[in-house]
């Protein structure tokens, strides 16, 4: 996957690529700006691996951006998409990946993700010494010296997660076969475990990972798992303490790097049903520190933003009232009287038809108040 960001001042252009990125299903969108300085900051602190620029702009063009974003990072990729072709000699002097006219359609964008996954520097490539790392959300992966691990089967490779979600507790040797085969023969968990136990601590020597499976009591029946100099995007999103932590300006690039951990679901390409519980729990975290960061964006007046980071929450849970709430109270901010109304419409439909139920009196009282502001 790819690390992009969207620089353009015009915002149907954007939304357009954006959707076109999407398509692909090989890009993860970490951010859009139409502000070019807005985006020069933030694109530092996000450290992408591509960003789409437009080149004719208002304060810093596309060129000058790109100029600034490479001399933090010579290994960004910079795609310039733009209305004008005179600046195409000028746009590979800052070395660009690509050079694409407006209007852009499908076919283009994937022939240019085709061309940038080509050249794309594996993280665990970029120093001398290789990174090891640990990615949990959306899909499983694990790199090591050689890149991706492969891993010899697909319980080897659940037997590690379920040891990464585990980490650093004693798990019984009857608790993990129970959870890996569930209902087989106990002699064929035996078996199976010892096997595979055995598969998963070659495959971990071999990739010179930093993960250690301890056996306790004498190999007998308790095991524990410690990750020593590796970087998991888990752990770092489980270790961040924000949910009580009000959002300021000089904690929000922080706020924001967190949300980036958070891909999809913890998980989510495989089908774990042991980790349900774990899940939902950081799905929930997730949500709160989105909540916070646009309440913040709110009270600043950045209401795309606000918007963006609403439309996320609703993905994920869209019954949920408290940010059904949220996104009618910016409506009323904006004094959009229109949208007020029919998404407060199509809510009470959607939560009929697939809940059986109506929203809550206080929605319906929070609705009522703020249109009668309008």
């Amino acid at each position: 996957m790819l690390d992009v960001v969207i620089v353009d001042d015009e915002l149907p252009v954007l939304n357009l690529l954006k959707m076109f990125l999407q398509k692909t299903g090989q890009v993860n969108i970490l951010e859009t700006f139409t502000d070019p300085i807005e985006a020069y900051d933030s694109i530092v602190n996000l450290k992408p691996d591509v960003v789409f620029l437009d080149i004719e702009m208002p304060e810093m063009n596309g060129l000058e951006l790109a100029n600034n974003l490479i001399e933090q990072n010579d290994e960004l990729m910079i795609v310039f998409v733009t209305g004008y072709n005179q600046y195409a000699i000028e746009a590979f002097q800052v070395n660009a990946m690509n050079y694409i006219l407006k209007p852009v359609n499908e076919n283009i964008i994937e022939k240019c993700i085709s061309r940038l996954n080509k050249f794309k520097i594996p993280k665990f490539q970029e120093k001398m010494n290789p990174e090891k790392k640990i990615l949990c959300f959306g899909d499983f992966e694990v790199y090591g010296n050689n890149g991706v691990v492969r891993w010899p089967t697909r319980k080897v490779e659940e037997m590690l997660a379920y040891f990464i979600i585990h980490r650093d507790s004693n798990i019984g040797r009857w608790e993990l076969g129970e959870i890996l085969w569930p209902g087989r023969d106990p002699e064929k968990i035996k078996t199976n475990l010892h096997t595979t136990l055995f598969r998963l601590r070659k495959t971990i020597k071999e990739n010179n990972l930093p993960i250690e499976i301890l056996s306790k009591t004498a190999g007998n029946g308790v095991y524990k798992c410690e990750l020593q100099q590796v970087n998991c995007d888990l752990i770092e999103f489980e270790n961040s303490k924000l949910e009580n932590t009000i959002v300021n300006k000089s904690n929000l690039n922080e706020f924001e790097k967190i949300c980036s951990l958070y891909r999809e679901d913890l998980f989510l390409k495989k089908d774990y049903q042991w980790c349900e519980n774990e899940k939902e729990y950081l799905r929930i975290k997730y949500i709160n520190i989105l909540k916070s960061i646009t309440l913040f964006y709110i009270e600043e007046g950045a209401y795309k933003k606000a918007t963006d980071k609403l439309m996320i929450m609703k993905r994920i849970s869209p019954f949920d009232e408290e940010i059904h709430q949220m996104i009618l109270r910016l409506y009323g901010k904006q004094k959009n009287r229109a949208l007020l109304i029919q998404y407060h419409q199509e809510f009470k439909m959607k939560l009929l038809k697939e809940m059986g139920i109506k929203p809550h009196k206080q929605t319906d009282k929070i609705f009522t108040s703020l249109l009668n502001e309008l």
